[in-house]
Formats: C-alpha cells, structure tokens, sequence
C-alpha cells in the first residue's frame, strides 16, 4: 500500500510540474500575443476557449454529483470574473514592454501578497509571512532598478506589480467562495464573465482585427486550452494524489518557467542583478508558502 502511494505521488508530481510548465510558457505566448492583438482582444479571444475547455468537466460534475447550477453561485463566478477580467487585463497590457520572465517573477508577488492582505480581512498570519516580504522588497529592487541608476519604476513594472496586488485580491475571493462553490463552478462562470467584459471593451476601446488574430492564434489556442483546459485538470489530478505542501513547492517553479520560456521561445536575457533578484523573489515565495497560511494548491486556478 505504501509503494503504491509513492508512485501516486510521483505521478501527481509529474503532472503538478508539467502544469507548472504549461503555466510558465503561457507568460511567453501571451506576450508573443501582444505583439499583434491588444488586451482586451487578446483576452476577449482567450477566455471563450478557457471557457469551452473547462464547460464539460463543469457540466459533467453537474451530472455526478446531481447539484445543478445555482443562480447564487452564478453570482459568485461573475463577481470573481470581474477581478480577473481586471488582473488579467493588467498582465496582459505590460507582459510586452517587461518581458516573459521579468513579468513572470514581478507577478509572483501575489503569493507574498496574499496572507499580507489576509491581515486586514482578519486572518491570521506567522513571521514567515513578513520575512517573505522582506524578502520580496530587495528582489523587486534588482528586477525593476537598473545598475547604477536613481530609483525609478518603469510603466510596465508599475502595472504589474498593481496586478499582482489584484491577483493576490482574486485568490482570497475564490478562497472565500469556495465554501460554497465548488472550484469548477467558480472557474467556469468566472471564465465566462471575464470572456464577456473583455469582448465589451475590446468592442468599445481597441480596433479589433480578423488578420491580427489569425497572426495571434497560436499564443491565443495555447493561453486559451493549453493554460486553462489542460493545465487546470492537470492541476486538479495532481493535487488529489500530493501533499499539499509538496504540490506548492511544485508549482512555485512556474515562475522559473517563465524565464525559461522567455530565453528559449523569444530570446529574452538578465543581467547578473536581473537573476539574482529572481532568486530572491523565488525564496519569498518559498517562504510565504512554508508558513502554511494559504491553501494555494487548493484555490489558484489558472487562465
């Protein structure tokens, strides 16, 4: 019995590190995205097949379990799609001026992030949470600063970390809601509504393109089935067979991902400082996690 839950574990950790994978090279196709399409475009073409993707498993979930779709819940998903309509716009709208892998680390904040917000809506947090953060200051530093320079924030750093602010806010709703929602439900309507308020602004605010999207769909097909249908059931066998603690450590290599994606796919490279700060911003995020304060291999879901 014991072998065979090794060898479950190993395969969900398998599976735990390839979603790692998807999720890492899809910061690569969305910035490759950008290259043709604008955010709201971008993400108006993403999210419906997110959606399509992640619809069967919902409904049949719907059918195993005999719970139909709720009007309630409904609620809950569009509410929580507004939050990652507005996170994903902001990622979305710098990915292309900071680079796969800067904006991968910067974004990563959201786990530092996350039990320090918790803080002001009651929760309770550890030391761990504030050397995280102590942490994550230097790191941001050598990633946003260059060498010899006065402090300065570039428009897209600026952009991105305000969206890991709004990410970190996006974790601690799903976190609320799912006591009462089950994850796929909140991860289908919330897809849904993200898919809708993007099409309204793409509509209204950007010159929306037959030819460019036909130039953007590969990154589109990839951020769209890959990152959330594959990924996400990917991450939800994975975490059913590994210690939760086990699977955080796993999917914090996401991250590193990023970079590796960036330099492989698109060419990207740092600087000695660059690396150094995504060091530290990965042992913040190490250290966030091992205060065992926040569920992430439970309620993060990604697109």
């Amino acid at each position: 019995m014991k072998e065979r839950n090794r060898v479950t574990e190993l395969r969900s950790a398998a599976l735990l590190f390839l979603t790692a994978a998807i999720w890492g090279f899809a910061m690569a196709a969305q910035r490759e995205g950008s290259r043709y399409l604008q955010p709201f475009t971008f993400n108006a073409a993403r999210f419906p097949l997110g959606l399509a993707a992640l619809l069967p498993l919902m409904l049949m979930e719907c059918k195993k379990t005999g719970a139909p779709f709720k009007l309630r819940e409904a609620g809950k998903g569009a509410l929580q799609g507004a939050v990652l309509f507005l996170a994903s716009f902001l990622q979305q709208s710098a990915v292309g001026e900071a680079g796969a892998g800067k904006a991968g680390f910067l974004t990563a904040l959201y786990v530092v992030m996350v039990p320090v917000l918790g803080v002001f809506i009651g929760k309770r947090t550890q030391l761990t949470t504030w050397l995280a953060l102590l942490l994550a200051l230097p790191a941001l530093y050598l990633l946003c600063v260059p060498k010899g320079e006065k402090f300065s924030l570039a428009p897209s750093d600026g952009i991105l970390l305000f969206s890991s602010v709004v990410w970190a806010v996006q974790i601690l709703m799903m976190d609320h809601f799912v006591v009462t929602v089950t994850p796929l439900k909140l991860c289908t309507m919330q897809f849904a509504s993200a898919a809708v308020l993007n099409w309204i602004f793409a509509a209204l605010f950007e010159r929306i393109s037959g030819e460019n999207l036909l130039r953007a769909l590969v990154p589109v097909a990839y951020c769209g089935i890959m990152s959330t249908g594959v990924g996400y059931l990917f991450q939800a066998i994975g975490q059913k067979g590994c210690r939760p603690a086990f699977a955080a450590l796993i999917m914090s290599l996401e991250s590193v991902f990023c970079v590796i994606a960036g330099a492989l796919l698109l060419g990207e490279r740092m600087d000695a400082r660059g690396y150094i700060g995504c060091a530290l911003m990965l042992l913040a995020v190490l250290v966030a996690q091992a205060g065992g304060l926040m569920r992430l291999g439970e309620v993060k879901e990604h697109v």
